[in-house]
């Protein structure tokens, strides 16, 4: 495939980030290209099952906490946790209803990792008990909840960058670099969810040297 052609179905605008980090060279431009998609690459896994992992330990300790299975429709209302989620889960529940596909198992598994990441929020907390930090029972002891929300919302903007494909291979001075994402991936490890709610659950994060085989 010809460089041209990469510019046609990838556009000038896209590609001109790595055409300017490789001084222009064509062939080094389409490498770097494709080296962030295979960095990007090993991080789906990772996130997704971050993701998974995230929501599976909210649900499992609102359920407790609210001795409600079905505690997320049942706290989307006034005065309750889910009041500013109202819309979006009655939403989600008519949608449901209507295919006759309705399960609790069904509404965990729809709501956006931004619904699950908004409940480490001031307002959220609080409604909630001040309880969710206990899903982290082997968090550092000085970590709280605004530093919790500020972590998870990096991993969730993260998220979105792989996949809106946008270069996860840069610093900010626009330099080949990956160490933004081998930040994002020690952030992620730090959490070691799977092992809190699962300790014998496998670890599904991939070795170091396969998040930076693009260095």
């Amino acid at each position: 495939m010809k460089y041209k052609d990469y510019l046609k179905s990838l556009s000038p605008a896209r590609l001109n980030k790595y055409a300017h980090a490789c001084k222009q060279n064509k062939t080094n431009t389409i490498h770097l290209y494709q080296c962030n998609i295979k960095l990007s690459q090993c991080f789906y896994g990772i996130i997704s099952l971050f993701e998974i992992a995230l929501r599976n330990v909210i649900d499992t300790h609102y359920k407790q906490y609210s001795n409600d299975t079905d505690w997320i429709v049942n706290q989307a209302c006034r005065g309750a946790l889910l009041e500013q989620e109202s819309a979006e889960i009655s939403q989600l529940y008519k949608t449901c209803i209507t295919k006759g596909t309705y399960s609790c198992d069904r509404m965990v598994s729809s709501l956006t990792f931004g619904f699950w990441t908004y409940l480490f929020t001031k307002r959220n907390y609080s409604a909630g008990g001040k309880t969710l930090l206990k899903i982290f029972p082997n968090k550092a002891h000085n970590l709280n909840q605004p530093e919790i929300y500020i972590q998870l919302t990096e991993i969730r903007r993260f998220r979105n960058r792989i996949a809106h494909h946008e270069p996860i291979c840069f610093n900010s001075e626009h330099e080949i670099d990956t160490s933004y994402a081998k930040q994002h991936y020690d952030l992620i490890k730090t959490y070691q969810i799977h092992r809190e709610a699962h300790p014998e659950g496998p670890n599904y994060a991939p070795q170091k040297n396969k998040a930076h085989a693009t260095r």
